[in-house]
């Protein structure tokens, strides 16, 4: 059971999907436009990030099994991760070209350009310190962050069950980054071969 903890961790982050996260309106209808939804059909840029929780389920699964991750599945969970942290930075550019831009979305435009930043750095490092099994797992997760920060700082004042499964997703997220990142870093300063040892000259 304990092995499976980290799985059963990741169910809100799919249940929230179909959930109200504000004013009544679900990850899932945003994708879908619903007609209650008075803002332009680009909203759906912040609701479909979150389906990203989806390969993180399949790949942390995976990688829990002992599974290999063939090229091409690393591949696909990539091209995931990078169209994730495109969509925020595409929805604040079309919404600045149509309402314009104004002060008040200063910071929020910091909001999503400090975290993206933060995501790209951690998708690097696990690109270059982990396993590429866990590299995946870490990247989809790291990918998966900036958006949903900026809708639970976005919508404060209108959390409904959905942005408090976001909320939790967000601290599960976290912590299983920064231990897959450090116990990395705690192996390769323990690895004797990672220590550069001194010649020893014997006397002539």
């Amino acid at each position: 059971m304990r092995r499976y903890l980290p799985i059963l961790l990741l169910i809100p982050s799919i249940v929230l999907l179909f959930l109200p996260y504000t004013e009544g309106v679900s990850p899932w209808g945003t994708v879908l436009h619903p007609g209650g939804w008075r803002l332009d059909w680009c909203i759906a840029l912040l609701g479909s990030p979150f389906f990203v929780s989806i390969p993180v389920v399949i790949a942390q699964t995976r990688l829990l099994g002992k599974k290999r991750f063939p090229k091409a599945e690393r591949a696909v969970y990539r091209i995931l991760a990078c169209a994730a942290l495109g969509a925020g930075p595409a929805f604040f550019g079309l919404s600045f070209q149509q309402n314009g831009f104004s002060r008040s979305a200063i910071p929020w435009v910091l909001t999503l350009g400090i975290s993206w930043a933060a995501a790209v750095w951690i998708m690097v490092r696990s690109f270059r310190m982990l396993p590429p099994a866990e590299s995946a797992v870490v990247t989809l997760q790291a990918a998966w962050l900036p958006n949903a920060l900026l809708c639970e700082f976005g919508f404060l004042d209108h959390w409904q069950i959905g942005a408090y499964l976001a909320a939790f997703t967000i601290g599960v997220y976290t912590v299983e980054i920064a231990v897959s990142m450090l116990r990395r870093k705690r192996t390769s300063a323990g690895d004797p071969a990672a220590v550069p040892s001194c010649p020893v000259q014997s006397p002539s």
